[in-house]
């Protein structure tokens, strides 16, 4: 049975990529991608045309390298199967190699990526046979990473120890041997040593526990990013106490208190005390922003902001889901008309704050094209309009 039970699994798994993929890389989320990578590669082959040869170089190289060669893993473990699986469990070597190749390929293209911008940037103070050097002790370290990320499940050795760890001795061994190609032999002895010791503290027998949480944990962080673009459905919604937006929360008083502005305050307690809408809005802000401040391109700050924008309004919409669709309407029965109204007045005043903040990023950048910045509010505005009547479409075709 285990022989037979990976292959679906895993195109269950592809499934599931394929599913969100085409959310996540849609034709508006491509574009700005060939944007910025032609706009990344452009500064990149500008910038190593001027500057001068200095150790930052080896030292960014090799922690772009250190932080990609650290493969994750997907055994594609169910709770069942530490009940199920645990008498064939002389019999899944075919299915743990079938997992290692699969976890392998899902990750190889970050490195891949990664070490031809390490290329470029070590084109400038080295020769071929050291870069070739650099590429090869970089392979080598992503296969070594894996098995020893993955041997240390069966472990009672800290993730996050034997993490940082790797990281260390990956960005240690990769700098020392762009210094001198002798200094290869530290890497190789350290990495073997290490690999050693792992199996050392293996137990003797399968923790089926220890696998399954990993999974359970690797699944929900793929879920986790997903998120960032387009709602996971079927993932639980949770609730976190946030004490410190108590006072920036709105509470209706008195003839306030009414069914005509309920909604609104519920939207804005649902926004405050959700698990990970305000982190993932305030991810999204940062990334933008050190993308904007490092391109520092004023046409392309602006597409930025612009997307920005769009993704984050994007985002919103799982408040409306998440009070629309709950016992909310059946405790205080109101018509969906004032649901709708209650988001538009509140999505349009987070929307707009959140414009500003973009805005006060971007005068900060382009101090002299200030006058910029007016356009982000107004294309909010509009978005927020759009998007906000193909969720109200969605509702009416789900509640026929």
């Amino acid at each position: 049975m285990p022989d037979h039970l990976f292959k679906p699994r895993m195109n269950e798994d592809i499934s599931r990529r394929s599913y969100y993929g085409k959310f996540i890389f849609n034709s508006h989320f491509l574009i700005f991608l060939t944007i910025a990578a032609g706009v990344f590669l452009y500064t990149l082959l500008g910038a190593l045309q001027t500057i001068e040869y200095s150790i930052w170089l080896d030292i960014t190289a090799a922690l772009i390298m250190s932080l990609l060669v650290l493969p994750g893993y997907r055994s594609l473990l169910k709770e069942a199967d530490g009940l199920f699986l645990l008498p064939y469990e002389k019999r899944m070597g075919g299915y743990f190699k079938n997992a290692d190749r699969y976890s392998l390929s899902l990750s190889v293209m970050k490195p891949v990526i990664g070490g031809a911008v390490a290329v470029l940037i070590l084109s400038s103070g080295h020769d071929l046979p050291a870069v070739i050097v650099f590429a090869i002790i970089s392979a080598l370290f992503y296969m070594a990473n894996f098995h020893i990320r993955k041997n240390a499940i069966n472990t009672d050795l800290s993730n996050v120890t034997l993490l940082v760890t790797v990281f260390v001795m990956n960005i240690l061994s990769l700098f020392l041997i762009l210094q001198h190609v002798l200094w290869v032999i530290l890497p190789v002895t350290l990495t073997y040593a290490l690999s050693l010791y792992v199996k050392s503290r293996s137990h003797k027998v399968l923790d089926w526990n220890a696998f399954i949480e990993y999974e359970e944990v690797q699944l929900n962080r793929y879920y986790r990013n997903v998120s960032l673009f387009t709602n996971v459905s079927h993932v639980d919604k949770q609730f976190k106490r946030r004490k410190y937006l108590d006072r920036l929360l709105w509470k209706p008083k008195g003839k306030a208190f009414n069914k005509e502005n309920m909604y609104e305050f519920l939207f804005y307690r649902t926004f405050a005390r959700d698990h990970d809408l305000p982190m993932i809005i305030l991810r999204l802000i940062i990334i933008f922003a050190v993308v904007m401040i490092w391109i520092s391109n004023l046409y392309l700050s602006v597409i930025i902001v612009l997307f920005g924008i769009y993704i984050i309004v994007l985002q919103l919409s799982q408040i409306y889901t998440a009070q629309a669709y709950l016992l909310w309407p059946k405790v205080w029965p109101v018509k969906r008309e004032y649901i709708q109204e209650s988001y538009i007045a509140y999505s349009h005043k987070l929307v707009f704050v959140i414009s500003l903040i973009f805005a006060i990023i971007f005068t900060v950048v382009h101090p002299v094209y200030f006058y910029a910045a007016t356009v982000f509010p107004l294309w909010g505005y509009l978005i927020n309009r759009v998007l906000s009547k193909g969720v109200y479409k969605k509702e009416k075709e789900l509640s026929d």
